[in-house]
């Protein structure tokens, strides 16, 4: 009996020792999506304060409970219950789905996936396939640099890393068309308490995703088949000696179209006449989004003027860390009271 007493002991001691190794932390982030042109106007006009000024984000970590909160619902993932909970904060009602339940999802949805996708091709007699028939292959060309730019942003002293990923076709250049992703990264020295959070994601993704891991890669075969023109795409690799160590404060990132110079002028309406133009206030919503259109056609030119006219912005997300702290409660890292669950 006092074998079983002292071992029984021995059990909860490490299980508190291992609660201990997790320190908390809790943190602050505003995350924002811009647009370009007339979706951008309509973003900013009909999408609220949200689309106007970003959707902040509070996440707090305590042992193996992690809740996530923005301005309406809310998501707390427990390791140790394996169980994720989507909480409504408006109705104050809350659902729970168990990570086997969500793995069971995953995997009804990529055998639907797999029963709706497009049959194999049947082996072609002809293996001597004509130029203009041959799919498309494409190139990534990759750059990471660091641009010598500082920035104190939120009170933390910041260093800009910039990596380039290009898309183009193959034996073509970007005068001839590409898409451009630009991931500007503001680094400031590490925060410790941040390297929780990377340790309860991989420790997250651990528990929910390796039980399938094989399964998904069997689904995943296919759909790169599906893409020989991806096959081998990486090009240009230049990556100078960056230092990348650090936080990431400010993270934004924009989507470029690149051509001719005069390829983005032409994809974009001509200038109608004067005698076409409205004046005045717009008497209705047609008029409105018309004359938003124009303004931002207008506006887009002449910043191309300014800067370089062979990319065009489509879009650019920004994601910044605002306040980092080490304190929190049990219950920020808790439904509710009164709270009630649904199905």
């Amino acid at each position: 009996m006092n074998c079983r007493r002292a071992s029984a002991v021995c059990v909860v001691c490490l299980m508190l020792m291992a609660q201990g190794l997790y320190a908390d932390v809790k943190t602050e982030e505003r995350t924002r999506f811009e647009f370009a042109g007339v979706l951008g106007g309509m973003a900013k006009l009909f999408g609220g304060r949200a689309a106007r000024e970003g959707e902040v984000t509070k996440i707090a970590l305590k042992g193996n409970r992690r809740m996530s909160t923005t301005a309406d619902a809310a998501e707390l993932i427990d390791l140790n219950e394996e169980k994720i909970y989507q909480i409504d904060l408006k109705k104050k009602t809350y659902t729970v789905l168990t990570f086997e339940e969500m793995r069971r999802q995953m995997q009804e949805a990529m055998a639907k996936a797999k029963a709706s996708g497009p049959p194999p091709a049947a082996p072609s007699q002809d293996n001597s396939a004509k130029p203009d028939q041959q799919q498309p292959e494409f190139t990534m060309d990759f750059k990471l640099e660091e641009s010598g730019r500082k920035r104190t942003i939120n009170g933390y002293e910041t260093r800009e890393v910039v990596a380039t990923v290009t898309v183009r076709e193959k034996n073509k250049t970007e005068k001839d068309g590409a898409m451009r992703l630009v991931s500007s990264m503001w680094l400031a020295p590490q925060i410790s308490a941040m390297k929780e959070l990377d340790d309860f994601n991989i420790r997250y993704a651990q528990k929910l995703y390796l039980p399938i891991a094989q399964d998904m890669a069997v689904q995943m075969a296919p759909a790169m088949a599906a893409y020989p023109g991806l096959a081998g795409a990486m090009g240009k690799l230049e990556a100078e000696r960056v230092n990348l160590d650090g936080t990431t404060i400010l993270t934004e990132v924009r989507f470029e179209a690149v051509g001719e110079p005069g390829q983005q002028k032409q994809a974009q309406p001509q200038p109608q006449p004067e005698s076409d133009k409205q004046t005045g206030v717009p008497t209705s919503l047609g008029g409105l989004l018309g004359g938003l259109g124009r303004r931002a056609v207008r506006n887009d030119e002449k910043s191309a003027e300014k800067s370089d006219e062979r990319s065009a912005s489509i879009m650019t997300m920004r994601d910044e860390l605002l306040k980092v702290s080490t304190v929190v409660a049990d219950s920020e890292v808790a439904i509710p009271a009164g709270f009630k669950q649904t199905k």
